[in-house]
């Protein structure tokens, strides 16, 4: 696997990218297939409660997802694209810290509509660095390496999550997904410095228009 992929000399940019999906998928997964049974041993008893929280991240983003992705399109260079990125993959991180203070069924409703908000902001952020990055060349290998690094994360999680929360309890599973939260977003942050993207010229300078355009990518 190494050797493809240094021949095909895949690009700095698409290979943090992959790295940072992979601990952001791998953080997300480890409470994802056990979420339920944290709302309702530690929140409230009434499955009506994960269908409300569920609804409230999806209604979100897609409510969120268009107005951001076109503002995205409307700003030249790619400043505003890592900016976003990166606010919205540390919001990922820190809510779950913020499960750890909650004791009512709306509290998980307000963290479900940040965290759509968050990712509205950071995967069409990635999708557009992704695609303007990729090779040509190349396009199938670099995209299936995304989805291997996506499976094995989200496949070992799993098992880790449910293991963690059942020998050390909740908390402590929030704050180890915190962490390999972070770690992506420190990973974005390398990226983007390496890219001269800092945060302080997207909020500067004047954003550059371009013309409006009918999807999501540039």
């Amino acid at each position: 696997m190494n050797n493809m992929i240094n021949k095909n000399k895949i690009s700095t940019t698409i290979r943090f990218l992959i790295l940072s999906d992979f601990f952001l998928f791998f953080a997300v997964g480890l409470l994802a297939p056990i979420f339920a049974v944290f709302v309702l041993k530690n929140i409230e008893n009434k499955i009506e409660v994960i269908g409300f929280a569920v609804s409230c991240y999806w209604l979100t983003r897609v409510i969120m997802v268009v107005p951001l992705s076109r503002l995205m399109d409307k700003i030249r260079g790619e400043i505003d694209e890592y900016s976003f990125m990166i606010i919205g993959t540390f919001l990922i991180s820190i809510i779950p810290l913020f499960y750890i203070m909650s004791s009512a069924s709306w509290h998980i409703y307000v963290l479900q509509i940040v965290n759509g908000i968050a990712n509205s902001m950071a995967v069409p952020a990635w999708r557009i660095l992704f695609t303007n990055h990729i090779d040509k060349k190349i396009v199938g290998l670099e995209w299936s390496l995304e989805d291997v690094g996506v499976g094995i994360a989200t496949a070992s999680s799993a098992t880790i999550g449910a293991f963690i929360a059942s020998k050390l309890g909740f908390n402590a599973l929030f704050g180890i997904i915190s962490f390999f939260g972070l770690i992506a977003t420190i990973i974005l942050i390398v990226l983007s410095k390496k890219k001269g993207m800092i945060l302080s010229k997207f909020i500067i300078n004047k954003a550059e228009k371009a013309p409006l355009k009918l999807d999501t990518f540039k």
